[in-house]
């Protein structure tokens, strides 16, 4: 375990309520890594695009956990705040604690897309990061033609730095560039954001 750690957290916004994984998640979260869209944008070596209910279950009860207690970040589910299934996922991963850096990740689930789910919960989860817990900076990275998740990006208040050429290896083979996006403690406007 890590000295410096993300505490267990519970945000909300407008519409949505971001917590831990459980268990409960687990079909979701399996349902997601099947579908082809997701296997489709995953990196060149992402353990989890098509992999089985089993490790879906791991995932949700232990593997995301383990990556909060050996300070390597932190994520959530992000489901309606009136209750409902799983509609999206935001983590953070690759802390720095001395540099208070961190890079963020985030999928949609194919039965929520087209509802600014992804942005809105990003958004929270970065500001929350750097306010309450004092981070300097959150990068995005997003293979440039992946327009849902640049859109996503600049939705959730990112600024895009530029490109990465020929930054990262595709599932195919291929050699994609990469589009980096970041927000700092600067760039933030006031958003309402609850912890609870």
């Amino acid at each position: 375990m890590s000295d410096e750690v993300f505490p267990p957290a519970v945000l909300t916004t407008e519409r949505l309520a971001l917590r831990p994984f459980t268990r409960a998640d687990a079909a979701d979260v399996h349902a997601v890594w099947q579908d082809e869209r997701f296997i489709g944008s995953a990196p060149m070596g992402y353990p989890y695009a098509g992999a089985d209910l089993d490790t879906a279950a791991a995932w949700c009860t232990t593997g995301i956990e383990q990556r909060r207690l050996h300070g390597k970040g932190i994520g959530f589910a992000v489901v309606p705040r009136e209750g409902g299934r799983l509609v999206a996922h935001v983590s953070l991963f690759g802390a720095d604690w001395v540099t208070r850096t961190a890079e963020i990740h985030y999928w949609t689930a194919p039965w929520a897309r087209g509802h600014g789910f992804a942005a809105e919960s990003a958004g929270a989860v970065a500001r929350w990061a750097l306010t309450a817990q004092r981070f300097e900076r959150i990068a995005l990275l997003a293979d440039t033609s992946n327009t849902a998740s640049r859109h996503v990006a600049a939705s959730a208040g990112f600024r895009f730095e530029g490109v990465l050429r020929s930054a990262a290896l595709t599932r195919t083979g291929d050699r994609a560039d990469t589009a980096v996006y970041s927000l700092i403690r600067a760039d933030l406007a006031p958003r309402p954001v609850a912890v609870a």
